[in-house]
């Protein structure tokens, strides 16, 4: 701590030599340079003001506003005054102070300014100059309109002009009450103008004393936009219709005339500049709605607290702000490191069993802590300039940007979360139920809906009008399905493929001339992993177009289909020997299906009262035939056909199974001393020519002489 105090005086000490040398001084004024510099950074002994005495001025211009105006009618109208009447005294304590932004009245002629003189352009001959005008204003508008909550947040009310402004309406209000038996004459019209055009006001200015005090107290921001909306409203449907009118038909001089018409501009130009801000602050409410974490912590008193105690003048060294930033950042920073720990420790919360505990620790958490850590931080910095700019709010440039980056985060955080937690819990579904393609198509649909909701949202934070861009989609849909329609074709053919349940992930399947293992189905293509390793994708569309052949939807029998030919030297006893001991020794196998595997034998009592709806074992996949007879008489073998079924389905075991059944067939057919055939070809020779015997004798003697 003590070496921290020591870097802090060195900062201030080098930090006056710089301020002392921008000074060109000579060498005996450099005493004062300091004193001077140190005076600003010195807090000086204020003259605090008694409580009691506090007490009594609120009290005092309590009374006045009860008497003169009907604040005491309504506990919401004593609510008010005693905001006003805080607000007079706060700021007569600080009238001395000057202060760097503009007060809220200021602002807000300005704007009444703009708006009268982009009237006066829309008059103007040139249409196109005065578009271009009109333009460049309404950015200096916005500018304007930018500075509203920060003035909100800093208005002052000085006493005697309070009582000047009560005093000048009650002077009004008793024209008005003299001429009421005279509505055309120009006194009381006048005086009716100035009395609309400080109703108008006061429709306007009393709710934003509210609006401050809820940003002070940080109020919830449903209870801002209720206090606005219910200006705004009382505002549009105050009626000057009549006033309008008496004004057209007054039958004084010209200039009065004139004057009235001014006044009544100058009332709507008001009133019309009044409704815009109002609006402005509706959208943006989240301006002067408290933090969170900034209420909860209370850290208004404790930034009060710290420069209270604090030598130094907040307005040079603020360490009320400066000490929280500190703090949080370092929070904030030492939290981020052990991120992955308090994730975890949390989701064990609801997840009980072991296993489940180590999947996600390594799955979810090492997924989720990166955008966690990022949203920490970016919340971090977001409290960070709250306490920065307090009393202010933060300005709109900053509070979009953070709206917009947390609207990235978490985006980012809940795919992270689909893809982490959400696939581990899906999967569990998908296991029980078979349908492992569900998961697929559900995590690649929430995929997609999360990046829609955060697209409209920034769309939404940067001003864009959603309601419009989603009402325009209606028009422009021709244009986008004709672009698309092969996406959306595609798109409905894995919807329907999902719901027609023609195959899952993991079956073998034969799609036109394509066949292979599902590997997953997506929302414009099915994967398909063929026998020799190829990854094929296909168009759903193009799936739902062709016949499908599913091998992996059976319980029960993949067939075993062969012709065992026997030579023709085989007797009749021999062919029907073999036949006989075949088909016993089908039965007796272990592997082979027999008629009692079914799906009535293997299924729940409901399968039986499907049987009379539908062919049952075809319908779950069992095939239990057997057959074996004599079939034909081949080319070059009697031919003795075989047909059944394994139990297993799966090829490697099938295999297995085939090979046993074709040993022992062997070994039948050699028990009964028959032979297997094989194709052969006998030559016939109908007709041999002649030969002379006696040459021949002749011709191989003399061979044998000559050897």
């Amino acid at each position: 701590m003590r070496e921290f105090i020591t870097k802090f005086l060195l900062i201030i000490s080098i930090f006056l030599y710089a301020n002392a040398g921008d000074n060109k001084t000579i060498a005996g004024e450099v005493s004062s340079v300091i004193d001077i510099n140190l005076s600003k950074i010195i807090k000086k002994d204020n003259v605090s003001v008694d409580e009691a005495n506090k007490t009594a001025q609120k009290e005092a211009i309590v009374k006045i506003l009860s008497t003169q105006t009907d604040l005491n009618q309504s506990k919401d109208s004593q609510e008010l005054a005693n905001i006003i009447a805080q607000k007079v005294v706060e700021s007569n304590e600080t009238n001395q102070n000057s202060h760097d932004s503009k007060r809220l009245f200021d602002v807000v002629e300005e704007i009444k300014n703009i708006n009268n003189k982009i009237t006066l352009l829309l008059v103007a001959a040139d249409k196109n100059e005065t578009g271009q005008e009109i333009a460049s204003i309404e950015r200096s508008k916005d500018k304007i309109l930018s500075e509203i909550p920060a003035a909100i947040t800093n208005q002052t009310i000085d006493k005697n002009a309070l009582l000047e402004y009560l005093k000048k309406k009650k002077i009004k209000e008793d024209i008005v009450k003299r001429y009421e038996k005279d509505p055309t004459s120009y006194r009381y019209l006048d005086a009716s103008l100035d009395l609309a055009n400080m109703e108008m006001g006061e429709f306007f200015y009393t709710p934003l004393l509210k609006v401050e005090q809820i940003f002070i107290d940080g109020g919830k921001e449903s209870k801002l936009k209720e206090i606005l909306q219910k200006s705004l409203v009382d505002m549009q449907i105050k009626d000057y219709s009549k006033l309008k009118t008496s004004i057209d038909e007054f039958s004084g001089n010209s200039s009065d005339l004139d004057s009235l018409k001014i006044k009544y501009d100058d009332l709507e130009n008001s009133r019309k500049s009044y409704e815009e801000i109002l609006s402005y602050l509706l959208k943006n409410t989240n301006l002067l709605a408290g933090n969170v974490l900034f209420t909860s912590l209370n850290l208004k008193d404790i930034i009060d607290y710290i420069n209270d105690i604090s030598p130094f003048n907040e307005e040079v060294i603020n360490l009320g702000k400066i000490i929280p930033i500190i703090l949080i950042l370092v929070v904030l920073f030492s939290i981020r490191k052990s991120l992955a720990s308090i994730i975890f420790f949390i989701f064990t919360f609801f997840v009980k069993d072991k296993e489940s505990g180590e999947a996600i620790k390594s799955q979810v958490v090492d997924l989720i802590k990166k955008p966690m850590g990022v949203l920490l931080v970016a919340y971090g910095i977001d409290i960070c300039l709250s306490i920065f700019y307090y009393p202010s709010p933060v300005p709109l440039m900053y509070a979009t940007i953070f709206d917009i980056v947390y609207v990235v985060l978490y985006a980012w955080l809940f795919v992270e979360i689909i893809n982490g937690y959400g696939i581990m819990l899906i999967s569990k579904f998908a296991r029980k139920s078979g349908r492992k393609e569900i998961l697929n198509l559900i995590v690649k649909i929430a995929y997609i809906i999360v990046v829609i909701i955060a697209i409209l949202l920034i769309l939404s934070k940067i001003g864009v009008n959603v309601s419009a861009i989603i009402a325009s989609l209606g028009i422009g849909g021709l244009a986008v399905a004709l672009a698309t329609k092969d996406i959306i074709a595609n798109f409905f053919a894995s919807i329907m493929l999902l719901f027609d349940n023609s195959f899952s992930q993991g079956d073998l399947i034969v799609v036109g001339d394509i066949e292979g293992t599902v590997v997953e189905t997506g929302l414009r293509k099915t994967a398909i992993r063929t026998a020799d390793n190829a990854l094929v994708f296909v168009p759903n569309s193009k799936i739902i177009d062709n016949n499908i052949k599913n091998w992996s939807r059976r319980k029960i029998g993949r067939m075993i289909e062969m012709n065992v030919g026997l030579s023709y030297d085989a007797t009749p006893t021999q062919i029907k020997e073999c036949v006989s001991e075949i088909k016993q020794m089908l039965m007796e196998h272990n592997d082979i299906a027999k008629p009692k595997d079914n799906a009535l034998s293997s299924s729940g009592f409901m399968t039986k009262y499907r049987q009379s709806m539908v062919s049952v074992d075809d319908l779950a996949g069992y095939k239990n035939a057997l057959y074996v007879a004599l079939k034909e008489f081949g080319d070059s073998s009697i031919n003795i056909y075989v047909r059944c079924y394994t139990k297993t389905v799966i090829y490697a075991q099938y295999l297995e199974v085939r090979e046993d059944v074709m040993i022992k067939i062997m070994e039948i057919v050699d028990k009964y001393g028959a032979s297997f055939a094989f194709p052969s070809q006998s030559v016939y020779i109908e007709k041999f020519p002649k030969i002379e015997y006696d040459n021949v004798i002749k011709t191989v003697q003399q061979e044998d002489k000559d050897e």
